[in-house]
């Protein structure tokens, strides 16, 4: 009889424990069941390509016409105040467009500004907009130091440093807006 017992306690024991062996495996699969992925956004994804593709693609006068949108947009924001001397102004467009002939894109229209910032700096857009401060112009010794940077400034111009990054802009917002969603 003590045998009976003893095999009805193993039965007992064995049932137990594959009845919480296989609880133990259900709760470990839903807990460690992958959250299902969200959908791609693909209008938006696709909107972003397009982007890219246009300013792949972009012309030289569109660069130009969106040069100007950009030289309009910085004045009216008062992100920059041009110098209002005229012959100063007319000095650094002499310098620039004596260059622009030498540069790699001589077909499309120069336009040299004078920004009142005593910072020294110059920066250029897209279209052929080159921005020279009052700081730069005041701290250059004579032309030649000017012209440099104009020619560095036209330099970005040519390889089309600000359109290239206009388009990786438009890639990582691309990639930003798919990983918040």
């Amino acid at each position: 009889m003590s045998h009976r017992f003893s095999n009805l306690y193993k039965q007992l024991r064995r049932r137990w424990f594959y009845g919480f062996l296989s609880t133990l495996v259900a709760v470990g699969l839903v807990v460690s069941t992958p959250q299902s992925a969200p959908a791609i956004p693909w209008g938006e994804l696709i909107l972003r390509g397009i982007q890219v593709v246009q300013l792949s693609s972009i012309s030289d006068q569109q660069e130009v016409s969106l040069g100007s949108k950009i030289n309009e947009q910085l004045i009216s924001q008062n992100e920059i105040k041009l110098y209002a001397n005229s012959s100063v102004k007319q000095y650094v467009n002499s310098v620039g467009q004596r260059l622009v002939p030498e540069s790699d894109r001589p077909n499309i229209a120069y336009t040299f500004q004078v920004v009142e910032d005593s910072a020294l700096n110059a920066f250029a857009t897209m279209g052929g907009y080159v921005y020279v401060t009052t700081g730069l112009l005041k701290a250059a010794d004579n032309e030649a130091q000017l012209a440099s940077v104009i020619g560095h400034e036209i330099g970005h111009i040519a390889e089309k440093h600000a359109l290239k990054q206009m388009r990786e802009a438009a890639l990582t917002q691309g990639a930003l807006t798919r990983r918040v969603l």
